[in-house]
């Protein structure tokens, strides 16, 4: 069993990168989605696509026991696609095996996976993640009502003036709480992309 963490302002990517221990169901509720996109791009069904997820999450927790992820020699979003990879590449080993081709399984694989668009969709799916890890950041840094004022606002695109009106505050107030939001967040975003520059992760407008 996880032990628990303390409540800190960490995220999950930190805990990664630190060696901290991880629950499977946050790994598996934040990463999911991403080895579900790669899988059903390089074409599996949708059984196969969630077959692949949950080898991947079984791989990573077994490797993270004796494995020490270090973010100064590798970042954390190309070990994990290698093991994506792998088990995508196993999925169509096994759908072959006993089937007649034209090529060589591995030919086609080789072909497969050297596909550009691979790399996008990726890198899209993971930006997502990576984005709802930093606003879990930002969330522990400041009071309730300045976050619920940034969501409803910022985030969700909802009318200041609804916004100020089911908070309770006033217009000036909701306005302070986005820009005070956009402040630290783009704190984290550019910490973030200094150290993983392929990311380009985006700020919100600063309207």
């Amino acid at each position: 069993m996880a032990l628990q963490y303390p409540s800190t302002s960490r995220t999950l990517l930190d805990k990664i990168a630190s060696g901290d221990e991880i629950t499977w169901q946050e790994f598996f509720l934040r990463y999911n989605p991403v080895v579900l996109a790669v899988a059903r791009y390089k074409g599996l069904s949708d059984e196969e696509a969630q077959d692949v997820a949950q080898q991947v999450m079984l791989t990573f927790f077994q490797q993270s026991k004796t494995f020490h992820f270090d973010p100064d020699i590798a970042r954390f979003r190309t070990y994990f696609g290698r093991i994506v990879d792998a088990k995508i590449a196993d999925c169509y080993r096994e759908k072959y095996q006993f089937k007649k081709v034209d090529k060589p399984v591995e030919e086609q694989m080789d072909a497969s996976f050297s596909d550009p668009g691979l790399d996008a969709i990726f890198l899209e799916e993971f930006r997502k993640c990576t984005m709802e890890d930093a606003y879990h950041l930002l969330k522990q840094q400041v009071s309730a009502a300045t976050w619920q004022a940034f969501e409803l606002y910022a985030l969700q695109n909802r009318p200041v003036e609804k916004v100020a009106e089911y908070l309770g505050c006033s217009v000036n107030r909701v306005y302070q709480a986005k820009k005070r939001c956009l402040g630290i967040l783009r704190g984290i975003i550019g910490e973030w992309n200094r150290r993983d520059p392929k990311l380009k992760l985006e700020m919100l407008g600063d309207e």
